[in-house]
Order: C-alpha cells, then structure tokens, then sequence
C-alpha cells in the first residue's frame, strides 16, 4: 500500500518538497528546473503547478514566521540600516510590490525567496500575505510550466 502511493505519486511528493525547502532561506534552490523533468513524465501541467505553489508557500511560511517571532534575532545579526530600508519598502509597496518580486519570471542576481523574511518583521497580516505568495507563485510557475510545456511540445520530447 506505502510503496505503491511512493510509485504513484513520488515525482509529486519529490516536487512538493523541493518547493517547499527552496522557498525556505536555508536551502535556496530553483524548483523550476524540474519542470521539465515532470511535464516529460507526463504529469498534468496544472498539478504540477498547484503543488509547488502549495510547497513554495509552505516554505516562504518559515520565511515569514521566522521573521515575525525572530526579528529581534535578525536586527542584532543584521545592518539596521539595511534592516530599515526593508521595512521601508514592505510599508511603502506592500502586497502589490512583494508579489512582483515573487511573479518576476526572469533570473535574478538574488534569491528571492528569502526576501519573504521581510513581510514578517514588518508585521504584514499573515493571511494576506499568505494569499499573495499563494497567487504569484501560481502565475510564475505556471508561466514556466507553460513555456517548458510549448517547448518541449515543439522539440517533439
């Protein structure tokens, strides 16, 4: 019984985790290189979209609490001034500019993820940032999955 829902559902479960420990600051990685890998193993685009944005926020969750119940932590181990500053844009942009930084489909110079440490230190509401990475990271992996899916549909792979 174990073994076979491993068989069955071990790529999403694989996915499901990758997502979430990426989106953490301690393991910063990109979960969409494994797009490809899953879409040619035939699973539904739009699953794999909807478990890595559910692990993605799961992982940003560690971010954010981390940042909330430790940020006097991170203000002792940190600039104040760069401290400052991000508390400054978080209050300045709020939900609008955090989920274009978490939509932007390009390569950053940063890991952008991490950045989610930021709404908790300056208190941003829980559920609304919840919702935000929820619906960003929807739109960007499914802008990836979609362009690997037409991609991979025109090599004929």
């Amino acid at each position: 019984m174990f073994q076979e829902l491993i068989v069955q559902h071990g790529p999403l479960l694989g996915l499901f985790i990758s997502s979430l420990t990426g989106s953490t600051i301690f393991i910063p990685l990109s979960v969409e290189a494994l797009f490809p890998i899953l879409i040619r193993s035939d699973l539904d685009p739009y699953l794999i979209v909807i478990i890595a944005s559910m692990g993605a926020l799961m992982g940003t969750w560690i971010n954010y609490l981390l940042g909330y119940f430790g940020s006097g932590i991170i203000e002792r181990k940190l600039d104040s001034n760069r401290i400052d500053r991000a508390k400054r844009i978080m209050n300045k942009y709020g939900w609008p500019g955090l989920f274009i930084i978490i939509f932007l489909p390009l390569p950053l110079p940063i890991p952008v993820d991490p950045i989610t440490i930021f709404p908790g230190i300056a208190r941003m509401n829980f559920i609304e940032f919840s919702i935000v990475v929820f619906f960003a990271k929807l739109a960007r992996y499914s802008f990836f999955v979609g362009i690997f899916n037409s991609l991979l549909g025109l090599l004929h792979l």
